[in-house]
């Protein structure tokens, strides 16, 4: 099971590539990001939709784990030149699958964080951080429970290029 959701994931990744936004530099954004908490991500822009998602898929021996993110700027005014700062709100949502235990998790987002666009807008680099309160819905190894985290706190370190 856990190899079957680990290439549909994949699949509907690698789909959504040919669909990027016209970024500062050109028509598609793709990178990656790392943080706290430790993982790693897919981030990318969709023209159509004023949001930058971030998609993590991680495992190990007894756990499966997918999380999405959409984040929405509500504004990224410059500081100076290239660099600037940006500010907004998000959902995320969450799969996590261990053992025989399936959980969901979902919840909003506020972000802040700095960028720098360089060489003429193909490379942006990027640090950001947040709060994101969950709520998790637990499957059966927690006995169906429903629990919310308030203190939930994120912060990523990333690039993407614009083509």
């Amino acid at each position: 099971m856990k190899k079957f959701l680990s290439v549909v994931a994949i699949l509907l990744t690698l789909g959504t590539a040919s669909v990027f936004a016209k970024g500062k530099g050109g028509t598609t954004g793709l990178g990656a990001q790392g943080g706290y908490p430790l993982g790693g991500a897919l981030t990318f822009k969709v023209s159509s939709i004023p949001c930058v998602f971030a998609v993590n898929i991680n495992g190990g021996n007894n756990y499966f784990n997918v999380g999405l993110t959409a984040d929405w700027w509500v504004a990224n005014p410059k500081i100076s030149g290239p660099w600037g700062y940006y500010y907004g709100v998000g959902l995320f949502g969450a799969v996590y699958i261990a053992n025989s235990s399936f959980d969901f998790g979902f919840g909003p987002r506020a972000l802040i964080g700095t960028n720098v666009f360089l060489i003429d807008g193909f490379l942006e680099f990027y640090l950001q951080g947040g709060w994101q309160p969950e709520l998790w819905l637990h499957g059966k190894d927690h006995n169906g429970s429903f629990g919310p985290n308030m203190l939930n706190f994120f912060g990523n370190l990333g690039f993407r290029f614009w083509f």
